[in-house]
């Protein structure tokens, strides 16, 4: 159904008010869900949620906050499109609510992506405060601790560490040692925590507005040819076609001893009925670059309060956020199957249940956590690159000729998009 209704009882119903919200049908809906209605029960506030499809989140997204007035009070926004909506004007600055708001202590803003400065177009904690964190998913190591045992390996710290660990555990077609996603759609996501842990980047200084590319610098190459070859010579023999599904029942099913994937994987990895391996498989920190720089990209999604709502609904909608980020709060957020945004968890209770034993792991990614695309036109980028990043894993191309041209490329579309920019060194 499209639209979930949250009524309130008879005695609540005098004093409730209700919230419109539209969110993503996606494996943290009932965890969010679980929230509302505790929420609701205990200060009588009903909720309405359009509950969507990914693929249908940003026209409804977009027709809403461009409408004279708004269909929601909060709208749940995905990391690809956060900048769209903030450089479009369409959020309220969420200290125009409450000149006091900010962000409490432990929560995650996932590469300063809950705010925005206008005057250099970026990510910026010295602009203003736009979103608050409704689901943290960033990239984190599985590995097999019963393999790791058997084989004596500790958990890599480093890129060479794990490319040593896969060679090892490497025994096709009945094991591989490892697998990420490599497909037009999905590497450019799991390549960037290799590309940022060896001092890498996509672009000069995206904080200060500057989005000259660099992703074609010896940083650059170093990364991708590290990416290539733990792909290629522990992979499954077609790197390039590994989509998110397939590499979760890889993992699930015991044929893969390691692998990079989305900390929202735990829920399938740790459910009996769809896992062997709950009890072995565990999460760590993405291994550190040459420099020992240690990097997870943000895939999360932030809530914000759109301008076109009236100020009494922007009011109702920013205490439910409020009363979301607080740490008991995001506890049962856990206990109900979310992915947290909090970073402080793992000192909880939620630590003495090995259900939960990933929450350490989640905090130290998120902690390192950086956007990959972090402009108006990151959809765009995206595509460019990964076209590249692609036909290198394919082997169409040499790495080297694959960063020139995604950047050459990239860097036509913004200047003609209007960007000030300086062209890029071609390796």
């Amino acid at each position: 159904m499209s639209i979930v209704a949250f009524m309130a009882s008879p005695a609540a119903a005098q004093e409730a008010k209700t919230l419109r919200i539209l969110i993503s049908q996606s494996p943290w809906l009932n965890a969010f869900v679980a929230l509302v209605d505790e929420y609701q029960e205990e200060t009588g506030t009903t909720f309405e949620l359009d509950v969507t499809p990914f693929g249908g989140m940003v026209d409804k997204m977009r027709n809403s906050v461009r409408a004279q007035e708004g269909s929601y009070d909060l709208i749940n926004i995905n990391a690809q499109s956060l900048a769209e909506m903030y450089a479009g004007g369409f959020l309220t600055p969420l200290k125009q609510l409450d000149a006091n708001f900010t962000l409490p202590e432990g929560v995650l803003d996932f590469g300063s992506s809950a705010y925005w400065n206008a005057t250099t177009s970026s990510f910026d904690p010295a602009g203003d405060l736009y979103g608050v964190p409704t689901n943290g998913n960033v990239l984190a190591l599985y590995y097999r601790s019963d393999l790791y045992e058997k084989a004596g390996l500790d958990v890599p710290q480093t890129w060479d560490d794990l490319i040593a660990n896969a060679k090892a555990l490497h025994n096709p077609p009945e094991t591989y040692g490892f697998v990420s996603r490599g497909t037009r759609e999905s590497i450019l996501f799991d390549f960037s925590p290799t590309l940022f842990s060896f001092g890498g980047s996509y672009f000069a200084d995206p904080e200060n507005g500057d989005y000259s590319v660099t992703l074609n610098s010896p940083q650059g190459l170093q990364a991708l040819e590290t990416f290539i070859a733990l792909n290629k010579e522990s992979g499954t023999g077609n790197p390039a076609a590994l989509e998110q599904a397939e590499l979760i029942q890889l993992l699930a099913t015991g044929k893969a001893a390691q692998g990079v994937a989305v900390i929202a994987a735990v829920a399938d990895l740790q459910d009996p009925n769809k896992s062997i391996v709950t009890d072995t498989i565990e999460t760590a920190l993405l291994p550190a670059g040459p420099g020992g720089q240690h990097a997870s990209v943000a895939g999360h999604w932030m809530a914000g309060i759109p301008t076109n709502t009236p100020e009494a609904n922007q009011q109702e909608a920013l205490k439910f956020l409020k009363w979301f980020l607080e740490k008991d709060t995001q506890i049962a957020y856990v206990e109900a199957g979310g992915i947290p945004v909090r970073k402080d968890l793992a000192d909880t209770k939620l630590a003495e249940d090995p259900s939960y034993r990933f929450i350490r792991a989640f905090s130290e990614n998120a902690d390192v956590a950086k956007m990959n695309t972090p402009l108006k036109e990151g959809v765009r980028m995206k595509e460019v690159i990964s076209l590249y990043l692609n036909r290198a894993l394919i082997g169409e191309i040499s790495a080297k000729d694959a960063l020139n041209g995604a950047a050459s490329e990239a860097h036509q579309v913004l200047s003609a998009a209007g960007y000030k920019l300086t062209p890029p060194k071609m390796l």
